[in-house]
Protein backbone atom coordinates (compact mmCIF):
# COMPACT_ATOMS: atom_id res chain seq x y z
CA UNK A 1 0.00 0.00 0.00
CA UNK A 2 1.71 3.09 -1.18
CA UNK A 3 2.05 6.11 1.88
CA UNK A 4 1.01 10.01 1.12
CA UNK A 5 2.97 11.50 -1.61
CA UNK A 6 2.93 14.98 -1.62
CA UNK A 7 5.01 17.31 -3.48
CA UNK A 8 4.31 20.89 -2.99
CA UNK A 9 5.92 24.30 -3.79
CA UNK A 10 5.38 27.53 -2.48
CA UNK A 11 7.23 30.74 -4.35
CA UNK A 12 10.15 28.21 -5.34
CA UNK A 13 10.29 26.38 -1.79
CA UNK A 14 8.95 22.79 -1.16
CA UNK A 15 6.31 23.18 2.23
CA UNK A 16 5.09 20.38 4.35
CA UNK A 17 1.50 20.00 4.39
CA UNK A 18 0.91 21.11 7.34
CA UNK A 19 2.07 24.54 6.60
CA UNK A 20 -0.64 27.06 6.38
CA UNK A 21 0.46 29.09 3.33
CA UNK A 22 0.62 26.37 1.15
CA UNK A 23 0.10 26.88 -2.73
CA UNK A 24 -2.63 29.42 -1.97
CA UNK A 25 -1.19 31.61 -4.81
CA UNK A 26 -3.32 33.35 -7.23
CA UNK A 27 -1.15 34.37 -10.55
CA UNK A 28 -1.84 35.57 -13.36
CA UNK A 29 1.77 35.66 -14.99
CA UNK A 30 1.49 31.85 -17.08
CA UNK A 31 -1.81 30.73 -18.75
CA UNK A 32 -1.23 27.28 -16.39
CA UNK A 33 0.74 27.20 -13.26
CA UNK A 34 0.69 24.06 -10.98
CA UNK A 35 0.80 24.44 -7.27
CA UNK A 36 1.45 21.16 -5.43
CA UNK A 37 -0.01 17.41 -6.80
CA UNK A 38 -0.46 14.42 -4.43
CA UNK A 39 -1.23 10.64 -4.53
CA UNK A 40 -3.56 9.17 -1.84
CA UNK A 41 -3.82 5.37 -1.16
CA UNK A 42 -4.88 4.13 2.24
CA UNK A 43 -7.22 1.67 3.69
CA UNK A 44 -8.41 4.15 6.61
CA UNK A 45 -10.44 6.85 6.13
CA UNK A 46 -9.41 10.16 4.61
CA UNK A 47 -11.17 13.09 5.11
CA UNK A 48 -9.99 16.68 4.26
CA UNK A 49 -12.49 19.82 5.19
CA UNK A 50 -11.54 23.53 4.23
CA UNK A 51 -14.22 26.26 5.69
CA UNK A 52 -13.09 28.82 3.26
CA UNK A 53 -11.56 27.28 0.17
CA UNK A 54 -8.41 27.68 -1.71
CA UNK A 55 -6.90 31.01 -3.84
CA UNK A 56 -6.58 27.99 -6.17
CA UNK A 57 -8.24 25.15 -8.77
CA UNK A 58 -8.08 21.43 -7.28
CA UNK A 59 -8.62 18.35 -9.48
CA UNK A 60 -9.52 15.14 -7.96
CA UNK A 61 -8.99 12.13 -9.83
CA UNK A 62 -10.40 8.90 -8.52
CA UNK A 63 -9.12 5.42 -9.00
CA UNK A 64 -10.74 3.02 -6.23
CA UNK A 65 -12.86 3.74 -3.77
CA UNK A 66 -15.69 6.52 -3.26
CA UNK A 67 -15.61 10.21 -1.87
CA UNK A 68 -18.54 12.07 -0.80
CA UNK A 69 -17.82 15.38 -1.34
CA UNK A 70 -20.38 18.18 -0.28
CA UNK A 71 -19.89 22.32 -1.13
CA UNK A 72 -21.96 25.18 -0.56
CA UNK A 73 -22.76 24.58 -4.30
CA UNK A 74 -24.20 21.07 -4.05
CA UNK A 75 -23.01 17.34 -3.01
CA UNK A 76 -21.35 14.75 -5.41
CA UNK A 77 -20.08 11.04 -4.68
CA UNK A 78 -16.69 10.54 -6.83
CA UNK A 79 -16.86 7.16 -7.90
CA UNK A 80 -13.42 4.78 -9.38
CA UNK A 81 -13.17 6.89 -12.78
CA UNK A 82 -14.48 10.21 -11.72
CA UNK A 83 -12.54 13.53 -12.36
CA UNK A 84 -13.92 16.38 -10.39
CA UNK A 85 -12.74 20.12 -10.22
CA UNK A 86 -13.17 21.90 -7.49
CA UNK A 87 -13.22 25.73 -8.19
CA UNK A 88 -10.92 28.54 -5.78
CA UNK A 89 -12.85 30.13 -3.24
CA UNK A 90 -15.33 27.10 -2.28
CA UNK A 91 -15.45 25.58 0.84
CA UNK A 92 -15.44 22.24 0.90
CA UNK A 93 -15.66 18.39 2.97
CA UNK A 94 -14.35 15.59 1.19
CA UNK A 95 -14.60 12.33 3.07
CA UNK A 96 -14.29 8.63 1.82
CA UNK A 97 -16.32 6.82 4.90
CA UNK A 98 -13.23 4.50 6.46
CA UNK A 99 -12.93 2.54 2.80
CA UNK A 100 -9.90 2.16 0.58
CA UNK A 101 -9.58 4.97 -1.35
CA UNK A 102 -7.20 5.76 -3.70
CA UNK A 103 -6.91 9.00 -5.87
CA UNK A 104 -4.68 11.52 -7.07
CA UNK A 105 -4.88 15.05 -6.62
CA UNK A 106 -3.50 18.27 -8.15
CA UNK A 107 -3.91 22.30 -7.38
CA UNK A 108 -3.60 24.94 -10.17
CA UNK A 109 -3.80 28.00 -11.07
CA UNK A 110 -3.37 30.95 -14.21
CA UNK A 111 -4.75 33.52 -16.29
CA UNK A 112 -6.11 31.12 -18.66
CA UNK A 113 -7.58 28.39 -16.44
CA UNK A 114 -11.11 29.55 -16.90
CA UNK A 115 -10.96 29.48 -20.92
CA UNK A 116 -9.14 26.07 -20.93
CA UNK A 117 -12.05 24.40 -18.85
CA UNK A 118 -14.79 25.72 -21.40
CA UNK A 119 -12.80 25.17 -24.19
CA UNK A 120 -12.32 21.65 -23.24
CA UNK A 121 -15.81 21.15 -21.53
CA UNK A 122 -14.82 20.36 -18.49
CA UNK A 123 -17.24 21.17 -15.85
CA UNK A 124 -16.93 21.97 -12.45
CA UNK A 125 -17.82 21.26 -9.04
CA UNK A 126 -20.70 19.38 -8.64
CA UNK A 127 -20.96 18.56 -11.67
CA UNK A 128 -18.75 14.90 -12.32
CA UNK A 129 -16.60 13.76 -15.16
CA UNK A 130 -16.90 9.93 -15.61
CA UNK A 131 -13.74 8.59 -17.42
CA UNK A 132 -13.91 5.64 -20.21
CA UNK A 133 -11.68 2.78 -18.67
CA UNK A 134 -9.00 3.72 -21.68
CA UNK A 135 -7.20 6.36 -20.84
CA UNK A 136 -3.58 7.54 -19.38
CA UNK A 137 -4.37 9.34 -16.74
CA UNK A 138 -2.63 7.69 -14.11
CA UNK A 139 0.23 7.50 -16.83
CA UNK A 140 -0.52 11.61 -16.86
CA UNK A 141 -0.17 12.14 -13.11
CA UNK A 142 3.00 10.38 -13.09
CA UNK A 143 4.59 12.22 -14.97
CA UNK A 144 3.63 14.82 -13.45
CA UNK A 145 5.06 13.80 -10.33
CA UNK A 146 8.16 13.30 -11.82
CA UNK A 147 8.22 16.79 -13.03
CA UNK A 148 8.32 18.22 -9.27
CA UNK A 149 11.69 16.37 -9.66
CA UNK A 150 13.50 18.55 -12.12
CA UNK A 151 15.40 21.35 -10.52
CA UNK A 152 16.38 23.61 -13.31
CA UNK A 153 14.50 26.96 -14.93
CA UNK A 154 11.90 24.60 -17.12
CA UNK A 155 10.57 22.79 -14.40
CA UNK A 156 7.38 25.10 -13.73
CA UNK A 157 7.22 25.66 -17.85
CA UNK A 158 7.32 21.46 -18.02
CA UNK A 159 4.85 21.38 -15.34
CA UNK A 160 2.39 23.64 -16.90
CA UNK A 161 2.64 21.72 -20.28
CA UNK A 162 1.87 18.08 -18.20
CA UNK A 163 -0.52 20.17 -16.60
CA UNK A 164 -2.66 20.83 -19.45
CA UNK A 165 -2.04 17.20 -21.12
CA UNK A 166 -3.84 15.83 -17.82
CA UNK A 167 -6.78 18.39 -18.72
CA UNK A 168 -7.16 17.44 -22.33
CA UNK A 169 -7.08 13.76 -21.41
CA UNK A 170 -10.04 14.63 -18.73
CA UNK A 171 -11.98 15.62 -21.92
CA UNK A 172 -10.98 13.45 -24.32
CA UNK A 173 -11.53 10.35 -21.73
CA UNK A 174 -14.92 11.63 -20.88
CA UNK A 175 -16.45 11.84 -24.50
CA UNK A 176 -18.95 8.49 -24.59
CA UNK A 177 -17.95 7.45 -21.23
CA UNK A 178 -21.30 6.79 -19.02
CA UNK A 179 -22.07 4.26 -16.13
CA UNK A 180 -24.24 1.74 -16.28
CA UNK A 181 -21.99 -0.75 -17.98
CA UNK A 182 -19.70 -3.11 -16.68
CA UNK A 183 -16.74 -0.64 -17.21
CA UNK A 184 -13.58 -3.09 -15.62
CA UNK A 185 -12.23 0.39 -13.65
CA UNK A 186 -10.25 -1.90 -11.30
CA UNK A 187 -7.93 -4.08 -13.64
CA UNK A 188 -7.69 -1.27 -16.06
CA UNK A 189 -6.20 1.15 -13.84
CA UNK A 190 -3.94 -2.10 -12.17
CA UNK A 191 -2.90 -2.36 -15.95
CA UNK A 192 -2.38 1.42 -17.23
CA UNK A 193 0.01 1.15 -13.50
CA UNK A 194 1.80 -1.91 -13.78
CA UNK A 195 2.06 -1.87 -17.62
CA UNK A 196 5.23 -2.40 -18.10
CA UNK A 197 5.45 -5.85 -14.99
CA UNK A 198 4.71 -9.08 -15.62
CA UNK A 199 0.62 -9.16 -15.63
CA UNK A 200 -1.05 -12.59 -15.76
CA UNK A 201 -4.37 -12.38 -17.46
CA UNK A 202 -5.64 -14.62 -14.85
CA UNK A 203 -4.85 -12.52 -12.48
CA UNK A 204 -6.94 -9.41 -14.22
CA UNK A 205 -9.92 -11.91 -14.25
CA UNK A 206 -9.47 -12.61 -10.75
CA UNK A 207 -9.91 -8.31 -10.05
CA UNK A 208 -13.01 -8.27 -11.50
CA UNK A 209 -13.99 -11.42 -9.49
CA UNK A 210 -14.98 -13.29 -13.99
CA UNK A 211 -13.64 -16.04 -14.98
CA UNK A 212 -10.88 -15.68 -18.07
CA UNK A 213 -13.25 -16.14 -20.68
CA UNK A 214 -16.09 -13.39 -19.17
CA UNK A 215 -13.25 -11.20 -18.92
CA UNK A 216 -11.72 -11.37 -22.39
CA UNK A 217 -15.08 -10.94 -23.72
CA UNK A 218 -16.40 -8.06 -21.72
CA UNK A 219 -12.53 -6.33 -22.14
CA UNK A 220 -12.69 -6.70 -26.05
CA UNK A 221 -16.32 -5.31 -25.77
CA UNK A 222 -15.42 -2.17 -24.12
CA UNK A 223 -11.70 -2.06 -25.25
CA UNK A 224 -12.01 -3.06 -28.92
CA UNK A 225 -8.84 -5.40 -28.06
CA UNK A 226 -7.63 -7.89 -26.16
CA UNK A 227 -6.20 -7.52 -22.66
CA UNK A 228 -2.71 -8.34 -24.02
CA UNK A 229 -3.07 -6.12 -27.01
CA UNK A 230 -3.81 -3.54 -24.69
CA UNK A 231 -0.77 -4.14 -22.58
CA UNK A 232 1.22 -4.29 -25.61
CA UNK A 233 0.01 -1.08 -26.52
CA UNK A 234 0.83 0.67 -23.85
CA UNK A 235 4.13 -0.53 -23.87
CA UNK A 236 4.52 1.01 -27.41
CA UNK A 237 3.28 4.21 -26.37
CA UNK A 238 5.95 4.61 -23.63
CA UNK A 239 8.82 2.86 -25.67
CA UNK A 240 7.60 5.91 -28.47
CA UNK A 241 8.19 8.67 -25.54
CA UNK A 242 10.96 7.81 -24.53
CA UNK A 243 12.82 7.01 -28.11
CA UNK A 244 11.83 10.37 -29.05
CA UNK A 245 12.32 12.59 -26.22
CA UNK A 246 15.51 10.68 -24.17
CA UNK A 247 18.88 9.64 -24.88
CA UNK A 248 18.18 6.09 -23.05
CA UNK A 249 19.58 3.04 -24.83
CA UNK A 250 17.21 1.02 -26.78
CA UNK A 251 18.33 -2.12 -23.71
CA UNK A 252 17.10 0.69 -21.22
CA UNK A 253 13.97 1.69 -22.93
CA UNK A 254 13.10 -1.94 -23.34
CA UNK A 255 13.63 -3.02 -19.88
CA UNK A 256 11.94 0.49 -18.68
CA UNK A 257 8.67 -1.09 -20.49
CA UNK A 258 8.93 -4.22 -19.74
CA UNK A 259 10.83 -6.63 -21.91
CA UNK A 260 13.63 -8.27 -20.59
CA UNK A 261 14.61 -9.77 -23.85
CA UNK A 262 15.77 -6.93 -26.39
CA UNK A 263 15.36 -9.15 -29.69
CA UNK A 264 11.72 -9.68 -28.28
CA UNK A 265 11.05 -6.09 -28.01
CA UNK A 266 12.74 -4.92 -31.01
CA UNK A 267 10.56 -7.54 -32.91
CA UNK A 268 7.29 -6.66 -31.14
CA UNK A 269 7.95 -2.78 -31.47
CA UNK A 270 9.30 -3.46 -35.40
CA UNK A 271 5.15 -5.33 -35.60
CA UNK A 272 3.41 -3.21 -33.72
CA UNK A 273 5.33 0.58 -35.18
CA UNK A 274 6.26 -0.46 -38.54
CA UNK A 275 9.45 0.83 -37.57
CA UNK A 276 12.84 -0.80 -35.60
CA UNK A 277 13.46 0.92 -32.75
CA UNK A 278 16.79 2.64 -33.67
CA UNK A 279 14.46 3.38 -37.15
CA UNK A 280 12.12 5.31 -35.10
CA UNK A 281 14.47 7.23 -32.90
CA UNK A 282 16.04 8.32 -36.15
CA UNK A 283 12.91 9.76 -37.70
CA UNK A 284 11.27 10.90 -35.04
CA UNK A 285 14.66 13.46 -34.49
CA UNK A 286 14.92 13.59 -38.56
CA UNK A 287 13.44 17.45 -38.20
CA UNK A 288 15.38 19.34 -36.04
CA UNK A 289 16.56 23.16 -35.67
CA UNK A 290 20.44 24.31 -35.90
CA UNK A 291 21.22 27.15 -34.02
CA UNK A 292 22.94 29.34 -36.67
CA UNK A 293 22.54 33.09 -34.73
CA UNK A 294 19.90 35.09 -36.71
CA UNK A 295 19.08 32.28 -39.23
CA UNK A 296 18.10 29.00 -38.26
CA UNK A 297 17.46 26.07 -40.53
CA UNK A 298 15.19 23.48 -40.97
CA UNK A 299 17.06 19.82 -41.53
Amino acid sequence: MKSYLYYLKYNGKYLNWSDTSYASEESHNRPLIVNCASCVNTPEQHKNTNAEGRLDYMLIYVIEGTLKAKTPSGDAVIEGGDVAIFPPKTPYEIDCAGETIYFLTVHFTGSEVVSKLEEYGIPVFPKINTLNPKNHMQLRFKKLFEGFARNDRFRDYDLSCLLERILIEAARASEGAGKGTILLNKSINYINEYFNKKIPIPHLASIENMCMTTYNKHFKNIMGVSPTKYIIELRMSSAKELLEFTDLPITEVAITCGYDDLNFFSKTFKNEVGLTPSGYRQESRKFKVLDLGKNPVIE
